[in-house]
């Protein structure tokens, strides 16, 4: 009986001990603020608003629908001097009657371009040099054109861009290369692409790095 009593008060002194932190530090995993002290970059923890909370369920629900081959992309818009091209580029990919085209207005446009040269075939000469330097997106106005014999070697709805684009051709070697902007609205080319899953939205999108005036975005309805 003597020998029990020792050993309990001997558990006693121990446990005293140890909550007295005598016998090392307590670890408390379960209470505050300790647990909160050892989170990593407690301090960038917040609570998203619900607006950030529906752009997060928006963004998912868009990831899921491309996933399943369920999402359809507008890719626009391309004008007159591109438009050859970008339908070279989408016939490679052997989209069928999930591709569709059709004319849009846009407004506000600015046009890069060198000024209207004295015949057509003097024109024709400077951009066939032009795509020889690897310049492809021109085209030589008519003579019906507001420019005749002009050279438009692209367009834009941001002038920024516009002017971004002028400064290139100017390091590679263009000279002469003004911009204008167009009338209140000009007729482009979008296409509508439906079905597309996680692969053809990689292709398209690598298809767009080469088209720097053009964007892609979901069909409107």
């Amino acid at each position: 009986m003597r020998a029990a009593f020792l050993l309990l008060l001997l558990a006693n002194i121990a446990l005293l001990a140890w909550q007295q932190g005598l016998l090392g530090a307590t670890v408390e995993a379960g209470r505050e603020p300790e647990r909160v002290a050892r989170q990593i970059a407690a301090e960038t923890i917040r609570v998203l608003t619900p607006g950030e909370l529906a752009a997060l369920h928006g963004t998912a629900m868009a990831a899921r629908e491309v996933d399943a081959g369920l999402a359809c992309i507008e890719f626009g818009d391309f004008d007159d001097a591109s438009v050859a091209r970008i339908q070279s580029r989408l016939a490679a990919l052997a989209l069928g009657d999930r591709l569709r085209a059709k004319r849009a207005s846009a407004a506000g446009w600015f046009i890069v371009y060198l000024p209207p040269l004295a015949t057509r075939a003097e024109a024709e000469r400077v951009a066939q040099e032009l795509r020889g330097r690897g310049i492809r997106d021109l085209v030589v106005m008519g003579q019906n054109a507001p420019m005749p014999n002009a050279i438009v070697l692209g367009s834009f709805r941001d002038p920024e861009l516009a002017q971004r684009h002028q400064a290139d051709l100017a390091r590679r070697g263009v000279v002469g290369v003004q911009t204008s902007q167009r009338g209140a609205t000009a007729e482009t080319t979008r296409f509508e692409i439906r079905g597309v899953d996680a692969t053809l939205a990689q292709q398209l999108a690598e298809i767009q790095k080469e088209f720097p005036q053009s964007q892609l975005g979901a069909c409107a309805n």
